[in-house]
């Protein structure tokens, strides 16, 4: 098998020589794609992934005799290394019809029984013949346990696939989709006469159908050298499927297709235990799987319909995925039986074209790997197998026109490679063709970097696989973009430990091929991208319908801030719906409001106790309560048990496991009694009875983990003016592992600071959590004067009415001290204004007044620009709540119809039965709107018309009266895909929008968007600034519509510049000034990309001098020699003067402005040499200290001898 790097270096040469061959062509601009995060939480991974199969039933064999060249192509598309790659074969039993009757199953359908056809034994009647007529007589005379009664020759055609893929199936699998016709109730081995749930085996049968399937088993392995890991007994046993249509001439018609056997749960059961007691005296190693039922839904009908017997002889799960509802529920099943599940069967028809066959349409192969996607997703299998890959091609192209399948070839080849209905037809080229389509491009994406022995792990996006590889140091996405536009993927790789320099992720991208060549655009690699170690993220865009595999090397191990469960660890536990904390109440247990105090969160403080497995998706642990009891079953119900810890590894009904479909939020499922923890009624209100319920991924079964081990404590800073205390918080942000966030209030020690003088103060304070951990955190204060407020701003829409700019009005505006910010209450002063004031695009500037504590600045004046755009338009049913009438299940939630993706299956009201006539979608807005317009994307589920026929919005505001718009009638758009409906509600004010839905008659209805669109601000292209600070004082002469300033600089380092814009959401970068470059540059970038730079240029300003003089002599007194000076102070301002000598120094305060001071000093000494006085002059000129140091002459003189 090649490995990814093998398999990405191959695609990336091919993308070269493509791009070289293009060098000269011109480049088209790329537009920016829509956001999208993909963020994979690697501490919830899988078994061992056992990779991707095929059953082999009617392709192999039909193919199995066909020409060798013929084989080989086919081969190769199926299971080679540059084909599908697939890993698993499914070898069928076939069950195999009466001698006599007449071919009626499809092509390739009728696979060979194992039975002699002669059987050499004969009864009073005489001898016993294969025949329709003699069945029970051979029933009665067939002995499973006889070699000489089964045909050892038969099935010549699929064995021949089984040698030849001997080499490269890791898993192999046998079932059977019916027993042979003479053990079944109706004589055919397509199901009952004219009846789909009729039962097909009768309990004294299955010890013959038992027997049959062992030694059919033990035959091939023993002949061809393989082993059987699993037999399923089943396919489909508990449907509406299978049934012989008995026609005019009293054989089955054309319309009984296929093999196919109705067994129903409580015959399901006897049959395992059937098989298991056989498999006792064989010699195969064999295990039970089953029961590969159509949907899972079914599935669990079965299984619930089984003893403990049967469930215990079954090793292996199988499901199929025909339907999607319930797959939580199987894997859950699945989860607490500790058995290994396979999503064991799957095909279909995503093809939107209309125009049948079809093998480039890109739709077919998203339909596809949505299928895949959503199956590891919701399931969580070991396995993902095809029913089969290959199909009919001439019953693809001229029969049903269908697209079934991914490779194609005619399933009547001689053995001159011409297809015999081909050549009855007269086709001008009757060659047997290997062809292939859309889902066998997309369907490489997976299978050819995914592989056996990798782990899959859970993202936050539903259109996103992730995989770890085997070794634990690549990572494989693959994302589906169903939209029509491009996509810009963050990689969120945060939740892994390790980011290794040099990582990358390198896109494999496969989109819509040309006709002429079919896999011209598939698997196509990219460029790898670097990987932003410092942040943890990668930027990767994605074209429109689009299946992108990334390949992500360099990244390992998981970061303490995955979301998991760890042993040991303490969590809070809040409902997805309610937002309320799971708590252990005295009897019974409850949702609570998040606790507040340590006495409350003790019941809300749940232990993990790791049982095994701890890092899979099968961890099973203990939650052990705060007040030491075990969260426990019994009676069906969930239960507080006073059982030791110690106890809960042999008791599961002590023991959970949690799975998570986002790798965010998790569901608690009980080991014992299959089921998860469920909010009862799915109520939000406090105290609510929380028990047990069937898994259904919904919001009132889903738990958001909330760590409770501290990991920091975040900073927190403040202003105060000077002379007055600050008041400090009474809370501050704690740090949980997982990054959890959580406040606890705080006690400062501010003794000993010092509120008086101007500067930074630090303050310590101490406090304990919730959950009675101490923690330490610091406060810094920046005190002084409060001198302005920041301006701020408000972007929204022309034609905005006063009330909404009123209520959408920042209530504080922003102090500055120093690097510190404060927020202070503000009044805006509305007079004057009205609806008219906000008609037009621009700038309307509104005044207002702040509220500080600042005893010398008391009010502060603020500025508030409301900037008006054209109006535009948004979204607002992201933020809204949405609830619908009724809905399938929770995997197909009102919610999706509001999760940004247009085109995948959102919310439906398929159910079984009678399809509901009419449903309703209803958006509660987060505030009152004015709504524009209202658009319906509905989903085409494969074949049917499922969307609505008609339908109608309605709005209203508060309790008021739905107000209708009108029956729109839905169109079905003719090129095969599914309707848009764009409704204009011309700019109704509604904080509810509601869709009334009608369906087609017998119809189930699918949407998979709803945009409710409302008017809102446009891109704003003011690029002015508000305010220009050097040093936090304003610039002199501001204003915003001057760009160039100058300054002096005075002091020894350059003022610093800030700079506010007028748009609080522009961009401002600051080039500072230095003294090389002595300007500073600032540039506002609006919204919009507007730009406007704005300079200040610095001049040095010379320092104002002091100037002073001094007259010197020397005078003989008694025999010394003294040093008389007269100083003058001849500066303008007041000076101190200190004057130094040899002999002695002088100081003189605040002298004034041409004041003369005179002084005499005695050297001591009858004469002096010539020397030096010196001056230093202080003063404070303009409100600045400035110093000067002067040097005057001083004469010799001295006594005469």
């Amino acid at each position: 098998m090649k490995s990814r790097k093998a398999k990405i270096l191959a695609a990336v040469t091919t993308t070269a020589l493509l791009a070289g061959a293009l060098a000269g062509a011109p480049q088209a601009a790329v537009a920016a794609g829509t956001p999208v995060t993909i963020t994979p939480n690697p501490a919830y991974a899988s078994d061992p992934f056992e990779g991707w199969g095929t059953s082999l039933v009617w392709f192999a064999n039909a193919t199995g005799g066909y020409p060798e060249d013929v084989r080989e192509d086919l081969f190769q598309k199926v299971f080679g290394e540059d084909g599908l790659n697939l890993n698993i074969a499914r070898y069928n039993i076939g069950g195999g019809n009466a001698t006599d009757v007449p071919s009626y199953l499809r092509p390739g359908g009728a696979v060979d029984g194992w039975w002699a056809a002669e059987l050499g034994e004969s009864d009073a009647e005489g001898p016993i013949t294969s025949t329709y007529a003699d069945r029970d007589r051979y029933a009665a005379a067939w002995d499973g346990e006889n070699p000489e009664h089964y045909d050892f020759s038969a099935d010549e055609t699929q064995r021949w696939w089984i040698d030849a893929l001997a080499d490269k199936i890791t898993k192999w699998e046998a079932f059977s989709n019916s027993p042979p016709y003479f053990l079944t109730e109706s004589g055919f081995v397509s199901g009952g006469i004219d009846s789909a749930t009729s039962e097909q085996l009768a309990t004294e049968d299955m010890d013959a159908f038992a027997s049959y399937l062992v030694n059919v088993v033990e035959y091939l392995e023993e002949t061809h050298g393989i082993e059987f890991e699993t037999l399923d007994p089943f396919n489909e046993p508990n449907t509406n499927y299978w049934s012989t249509r008995i026609g005019e001439d009293g054989w089955p018609t054309t319309a009984s297709r296929q093999e196919g056997a109705h067994i129903g749960p409580a015959r399901q059961d006897a049959m395992i235990k059937a098989l298991q007691a056989r498999l006792e005296t064989a010699t195969t190693d064999v295990e039970i799987s089953a029961m590969d039922e159509t949907n899972p839904g079914t599935f669990v009908t079965n299984w619930n319909g089984w003893s403990t017997e049967a469930k215990n002889a079954v090793s292996q799960l199988n499901v199929h995925t025909y339907g999607t509802s319930g797959r939580v529920a199987v894997r859950d099943i699945a989860k607490s039986a500790d058995k290994p599940l396979w999503m064991s069967e799957i095909e279909g028809n995503w093809d939107t074209s209309g125009v049948g066959f079809n093998q480039t349409n890109i739709d077919n192969g998203l339909g596809i790997a949505s299928r895949i996607t959503d199956d590891l997703r919701e399931l969580e299998p070991t396995a993902w197998v095809l029913w089969q890959p290959v199909e009919d091609l001439y019953n693809m192209e001229k029969v049903e026109r269908l697209n079934w399948g991914s490779v194609f070839i005619d399933f009547d080849c001689d053995a001159d490679g011409n297809s015999l209905r081909r050549l009855a037809d007269g086709d001008a080229d009757p060659s047997c063709k290997v062809l292939t389509n859309a889902k066998y491009n997309t369907i490489r994406n997976y299978t050819h970097y995914i592989h056996p022995g990798d782990r899959l792990i859970q993202t936050d996006n539903t259109q996103t696989t992730a995989a770890i590889s085997s070794d634990a140091d690549d990572v494989t996405l693959v994302h589906i973009n169903t939209d029509t536009t491009a996509r810009d993927l963050t990689i969120d790789l945060s939740k892994f430990g390790s980011i290794a320099p040099g990582a990358t992720v390198t896109p494999i991208i496969t989109t819509e091929s040309p006709a002429a060549d079919p896999t011209a655009n598939a698997l196509v690699a990219g460029t790898p991208v670097p990987v932003d170690a410092a942040r943890g993220q990668a930027v990767v865009s994605v074209p429109a319908k689009s299946v992108a595999t990334l390949v992500i090397s360099g990244v390992s191990e998981v970061s303490d801030d995955a979301p998991a469960l760890r042993d040991g660890h303490s969590y809070q536990l809040f409902g997805v719906q309610s937002g309320l904390a799971l708590a252990a109440d005295p009897s019974t247990l409850v949702i609570r409001t998040g606790a507040t105090t340590p006495a409350t969160a003790v019941a809300q403080t749940w232990t993990v106790r790791t049982i095994d497995g701890e890092g899979t998706n099968r961890h099973r642990f203990a939650l052990q309560a705060g007040d030491g009891r075990l969260l426990g079953v019994a009676g069906g119900d969930a239960v507080l048990s006073s059982a030791a810890v110690e106890a809960a590894a042999s008791d599961p009904s002590l023991q959970w496991i949690a799975s998570t479909g986002d790798g965010k939020t998790y569901s608690l499922l009980s080991v014992a009694d299959q089921r998860v923890l469920d909010v009862n009624g799915q109520s939000t209100a406090n105290g609510s009875r929380v028990g047990l319920w069937t898994t259904s991924d919904a919001d009132n079964q889903r738990w958001t983990l909330a760590d409770t081990g501290i990991t920091s404590v975040s900073p927190v800073s403040t202003t105060t003016p000077t002379g007055v205390a600050a008041t400090l918080p009474g809370q501050v942000t704690l740090n949980y592992r997982g990054g959890v966030e959580r406040r606890a209030a705080v006690q400062w020690d501010a003794s000993g600071v010092d509120w008086s003088t101007a500067g930074t103060k630090t303050v310590t304070g101490t406090g304990t959590d919730l959950f009675g951990a101490e923690f330490e955190a610091v406060v810094t204060v920046e005190v002084g004067s409060y001198r302005a407020t920041e301006p701020t701003s408000l972007t929204t829409y022309a034609g905005v009415d006063l009330d909404r700019v009123v209520s959408d009005a920042p209530t504080t505006v922003t102090v500055r001290v120093g690097d510190a910010a404060s927020e202070l209450p503000v009044e805006w002063d509305w007079a004057g204004l009205s609806d008219a004031s906000f008609a037009s695009t621009g700038v309307v500037r509104v005044t207002g007044t702040a509220t500080t504590s600042d005893p010398a600045n008391p009010t502060l004046g603020a500025s508030l620009a409301v900037i008006l755009t054209t109006p535009g338009e948004a979204n607002v049913a992201p933020a809204s709540t949405a609830t619908a009438s009724f809905t399938e299940s929770s995997s197909y939630s009102v919610d999706r119809t509001k999760n940004g993706i247009t085109s995948d299956k959102g919310w439906s009201n398929w159910r079984s039965g009678t399809k509901n006539a009419t449903d309703t979608l209803t958006y509660a807005l987060a505030e009152r709107e004015r709504v524009e317009h209202v658009k319906i994307h509905f989903y085409k589920d494969g074949s049917s018309t499922s969307w609505a026929q008609t339908l109608t919005v309605e709005t209203r505001t508060g309790t008021g009266a739905w107000t209708p718009t009108g029956i729109v009638t839905v169109p079905t758009p003719g090129n095969g895909t599914a309707p848009v409906v764009d409704v204009p509600l011309a700019g109704v004010q509604a904080d509810q929008v509601r869709v009334v839905l009608t369906a087609y008659p017998a119809t189930h209805m699918i949407v998979s968007e709803v945009e409710i669109y409302a008017a809102a601000a446009g891109t704003a292209d003011v690029a002015d600034l508000a305010a220009l600070t050097l040093d936090g004082a304003g610039l002199e002469g501001f204003t915003p519509d001057r760009a160039e300033y100058e300054a002096s600089w005075a002091g020894v380092a350059l003022p610093v510049v800030r700079a506010v814009p007028v748009d609080r959401n522009a961009s401002v970068s600051i080039a500072q000034a230095s003294e090389a470059d002595p300007v500073a540059t600032v540039t506002v970038t609006a919204p919009g990309g507007a730009t406007r730079t704005y300079t200040v240029t610095f001049s040095r300003e010379e320092p104002p001098l002091l100037e002073a003089t001094v007259a010197s002599s020397i005078r003989c007194i008694a025999g010394k020699a003294y040093v008389t000076m007269t100083l003058t102070n001849t500066s303008d301002v007041p000076v101190d003067i200190t004057a130094t000598t040899p002999y002695g120094t002088k100081s003189f305060s605040d002298l004034a402005p041409g004041k003369r001071v005179s002084v005499a000093l005695n050297s001591r000494m009858a004469s002096i040499p010539a020397g030096e006085i010196g001056l230093a002059l202080t003063g404070v000129v303009d409100g600045a200290e400035v110093e000067r140091s002067l040097v005057a002459p001083l004469p010799a003189g001295g006594c005469a001898s």
